[in-house]
């Protein structure tokens, strides 16, 4: 199946997996994706060791099945054990690592035929959903409820080693405290860090317009009407055609947000004590 704009440009391209008639109503509805399908339904095991993320996903792309298009280089190296993951798991395993070290976020998108992994956020030049011209509807929430702002840290047996806090979070809208306790494998800085980004309001919105190919996930964009003005990253978006009218449903985060997935790392052997034979 491939989707073009008006003036020839592609911006779908996929294969079907599902086709259903109805005769009664006179339809066939066809179900398709896009090549990232591929890339999440298969699996594999591997083992990475000071690998960089994009010669990782060019890799699995090769293995895989799928064509390697624009494929950003974050310029640094990562080192994890992947099994039985698939595809997008992995890639995103190394990405999610990447962005430890360099504070962007990564996410893949298919243009065409091919994978691409831009960082995520980018603005979409020249649109804005405008009040005034194409947006027809827009919701916001925020939300306290799930907010951590003070992390009791403890070490492997439960007793207390420090206490990390927001001190402004927790003045603005009181304590709430998540207890972590420390782990010879893992990154107990970055987790401790991560758990207190949870320290501010939850913010999402929605919005309804009249649709543009470009505004998809994982790109930014600018939205102005009469409750918020101002940068919205996509989360997801969903377009529809209908009576030859082009609309679009757009979920928005207020934060530039990553689908993150863990990396398993190689367990560390302790040392073996030396055994004495009594003559």
């Amino acid at each position: 199946v491939y989707g073009y704009t008006e003036d020839g440009r592609l911006v779908f391209q996929g294969n079907v997996y599902k086709v259903e008639k109805d005769t009664q109503a006179s339809t066939v509805s066809i179900l398709a994706y896009d090549h990232l399908w591929v890339m999440t339904r298969s699996k594999t095991t591997k083992k990475y060791k000071n690998a960089n993320p994009a010669d990782i996903a060019k890799g699995l792309c090769g293995e895989l099945g799928v064509k390697p298009g624009n494929i950003i280089n974050p310029g640094v190296n990562v080192s994890f054990i992947a099994s039985a993951k698939t595809g997008y798991q992995i890639i995103m395993a190394a990405y999610t690592e990447a962005s430890k070290q360099t504070g962007k976020k990564y996410h893949p998108i298919m243009n065409g035929d091919t994978l691409d992994i831009v960082e995520r956020g980018t603005m979409i030049a020249d649109f804005e959903a405008d009040d005034r011209i194409n947006l027809t509807n827009s919701r916001y929430s925020e939300s306290i409820e799930q907010i951590i702002n003070q992390v009791l840290v403890t070490d492997e047996q439960g007793n207390s080693v420090s206490i990390e806090k927001d001190a402004d979070s927790i003045k603005k809208y009181s304590m709430f405290q998540e207890v972590y306790k420390n782990s010879k494998n893992e990154d107990n800085a970055a987790n401790i860090k991560k758990l207190l980004e949870k320290s501010k309001p939850d913010r999402s919105g929605s919005l309804e317009a009249l649709g543009d190919y470009r505004a998809v996930a994982p790109y930014s964009i600018k939205v102005r009407d009469n409750l918020f003005t101002g940068k919205f990253w996509v989360k997801s978006d969903a377009h529809t055609w209908q009576d030859g009218v082009h609309t679009m449903r757009l979920e928005m985060e207020f934060e530039e947000l990553m689908n993150e997935e863990k990396a398993d790392k190689e367990k560390e052997e302790k040392p073996k004590k030396n055994s004495k034979s009594k003559k």
